[in-house]
């Protein structure tokens, strides 16, 4: 197995994607504010190649998440009236119905099947008439995904992926938020100097009587917080992923107002969780860049699918008219 392909394929435990998906979210990235499901640069892709699919058809979405692009198939079905079987497979511990609140019933006729990795399937031989997958099949094992793709899917079935690639919108993104996400825990150490804070402050206010060096201690750490706090906001306006900064210091200002409500051991929870978030956040966007396929891997995972019998391949930079920037590469094909 070479290099290239190998980056597809993760080593750790998948904690972050499941931590991920148990949140009231469709889509990873990049999402539609109102509707929570891809942007319609992303969307109208979709709605394309579903429409080509009769009545009856029977789906599987690879690495589903929460069913963004199950959820698209089974839209175009009900606008066209007709019916899919449609089915999503995710290695991670999903549970859409559980956890997706915005649009709950666009999910309630898919089969999910989480702790599925693609790369072993519990479907028969020849059983799909279509396969997708957005941003999916480069985080696998992609020959062996490749293998197991070309038996479950039925002669003349049509499969699409969009992949991450070198260079990006999404890929360019994660990589600014990286290094927005180590300015700020790292550089800054802001969730660490405010468990700090609280520790302190909790320690000299829940003291038995006044301690001059609680307080000192207390000051100090008091102002460790706000000296970081300060070079944060100075750097919010140019950030690209605000949502980091106003959640992590706009808790943390919730929590010092109401400090005196809440103990201890709830203050630095609360922080912790938000930390933890912080941490998944920044796993996801480092899976991305890890397998983020350069033009020759790309061609390559192509040349892996004509190898296994599939025919009318086409490879392409995802440049949609609604937004011409580079976000992904398109493969589609159909299974001899």
């Amino acid at each position: 197995m070479s290099g290239s392909e190998r980056m597809g394929m993760t080593t750790d435990d998948d904690w972050h994607w499941n931590h991920y998906w148990r949140a009231d979210r469709m889509s990873a990235c990049p999402a539609d504010g109102s509707t929570g499901n891809y942007v319609q640069a992303i969307h109208s892709g979709w709605t394309a190649f579903f429409k080509a699919f009769p009545d009856g058809a029977r789906l599987l979405d690879i690495g589903t998440g929460n069913g963004a692009i199950a959820a698209i198939a089974q839209a175009t079905a009900t606008a066209d009236g007709s019916h899919f079987e449609i089915h999503g497979v995710d290695r991670a511990d999903i549970e859409p119905l559980r956890f997706v609140r915005t649009t709950p019933e666009s999910l309630a006729a898919i089969h999910f099947h989480g702790r599925t990795p693609v790369e072993s399937l519990p479907f028969p031989e020849d059983h799909f008439d279509g396969v997708s997958g957005q941003y999916a099949l480069e985080y696998t094992d992609m020959p062996a995904t490749v293998r197991e793709l070309c038996r479950v899917a039925k002669p003349g079935a049509r499969l699409r992926f969009v992949l991450h690639a070198d260079g990006a919108a999404p890929v360019d993104g994660a990589v600014r938020n990286l290094q927005e996400i180590d300015f700020l825990t790292r550089k800054l150490e802001l969730p660490d100097k405010a468990r700090a804070l609280m520790c302190a402050v909790s320690a000299f206010e829940r003291a038995a009587g006044y301690d001059a060096l609680l307080e000192n201690e207390a000051r100090r750490a008091r102002q460790a917080y706000l000296s970081a706090a300060r070079q944060a906001d100075a750097y919010y306006p140019e950030a690209k992923c605000k949502e980091i900064f106003s959640d992590l210091l706009g808790e943390v200002r919730r929590l010092w107002d109401h400090r005196q409500e809440l103990t201890l051991d709830r203050i630095l929870e609360i922080i912790d969780a938000i930390d933890t978030e912080v941490r998944a956040h920044e796993a996801r966007l480092t899976g991305m860049r890890k397998v983020a396929l350069s033009s020759a891997a790309v061609e390559k995972l192509a040349k892996r699918f004509r190898a296994s019998g599939c025919t009318d391949i086409v490879l392409t930079e995802l440049h949609p008219p609604e937004d011409p920037r580079f976000w992904g590469w398109e493969l589609t094909m159909e299974v001899n």
